[in-house]
This record gives structure tokens, C-alpha cells and sequence, in this order.
């Protein structure tokens, strides 16, 4: 909580929206949601959490064989739903169902109410997939969509592949990761200067 809080934190200042790759029992969307209607920034602003809701994708446990496939068994969509609208959230925290690596980019190619000139615009993305190819993916197509001052966020150093993904994006990018002392050293997270 106090990471997430601190990670919310960085990127008050900056325009745009929140998009979170794994969602899980939906602790997140709920955080991040409050966060940005305590703020006032909900006219503007808002959390899009991406997931395939209850298991990974049969690629993805192919691919990775430390992937629990059960891990994530009661997590469907409508219950992670039903617990963001039990906060109050549904107009703030929308979910993304299906395997990330088809909804980024179609998500990305929409015309939603939270795009500028048609351009969506982010603040932070934070990478809780535990999954290789789908982080990877993302971060490819969502670094153009940054602002300056925005932040990649990884969450796990040594589950999955998810961190991976995270240094090899860096190393494309020539970009040194962060991770700050009052953040207990996770997540690491990349800041985008320009």
C-alpha cells in the first residue's frame, strides 16, 4: 500500500491516465481509483487495469513453467468488477478482459472519452503480469504514450518474467531503472525525461 501510494505520488503532477498490467483480485484498481477521485483528477483521469482474469493465457504457462495456472482461479472479471463498483469506482477503474498482448493494442486504436486529440496520454504503467511477452509487448507500444515525468513501474523482481521484460526494455531504450530507498527496493520503476 505505501508503495503504490509513493509510486501515486510521483506522477500527481503529470497529465494522463493510469494503466495497470495485471490487475489480481482488483487490490490496485481500488487504490489507484481512490487515489485519483481524493485528488479531484477523476474529470480527467483514469485506471485502466488489463488482465485475462482468473488464469494466465496457455501461452504464457507454455512459455513460463514457474506460472501457478491456479494462482488467480477466483479472480474472475465480475468478481474483480463487483468489488470496484462496491467502492464506488465504476466510472473511474475500468477493466481490460483478455490476453494483453490483443487488447493493448487494440485498446490504444480506440476512440475511449479519456484520449486527447485522439491520443491517449499516460502517467503511469505499472507491470504486475508476472509474464514475459505480454510486459513486453505493452511496454513496447505504451512508451510513446508517457508524458514527460511518467513512470513504468515493476512490480516483482523475481516472480515471472515480468522484470525481464523490464530490462530488456530498458537495455533497447538505454534507460537505467530506479529504485528508490523508501520504496523498500520494489517496484523498480524507469521515469520518462522527454
Amino acid at each position: 500500500l505505501y508503495n503504490i501510494f509513493n509510486l501515486y505520488k510521483e506522477v500527481e503532477s503529470c497529465p494522463g491516465n493510469i494503466i495497470e498490467l495485471g490487475v489480481g483480485a482488483g487490490r490496485n484498481a481500488i487504490l489507484f481509483g481512490n487515489l485519483i477521485r481524493a485528488t479531484g483528477q477523476h474529470a480527467s483521469a483514469r485506471y485502466f487495469g488489463f488482465d485475462t482474469f482468473g488464469s494466465y493465457t496457455p501461452r504464457d504457462l507454455e512459455l513460463e513453467s514457474n506460472l501457478d495456472p491456479n494462482k488467480w482461479a477466483n479472480n474472475s472479471y465480475e468478481f474483480v468488477s463487483e468489488r470496484i463498483e462496491r467502492h464506488g469506482l465504476k466510472d473511474i477503474s475500468k477493466l481490460i478482459n483478455g490476453d494483453i498482448r490483443k487488447t493493448i493494442p487494440q485498446f490504444i486504436g480506440q476512440d475511449h472519452p479519456k484520449k486527447s486529440n485522439n491520443y491517449l496520454y499516460c502517467r503511469l504503467i505499472y507491470v504486475d503480469c508476472s509474464a514475459y511477452e505480454p510486459a513486453k509487448i505493452a511496454l513496447d507500444i505504451l512508451w510513446e504514450h508517457i508524458v514527460p515525468g511518467g513512470i513504468i513501474a515493476i512490480d516483482q523482481r523475481t516472480q515471472g518474467g515480468e522484470w525481464k521484460a523490464g530490462i530488456e526494455f530498458c537495455q533497447e531504450k538505454n534507460i537505467k531503472p530506479y529504485s528508490p530507498k523508501d520504496f523498500n527496493g520494489a517496484p523498480v520503476y524507469i521515469r520518462k525525461d522527454s
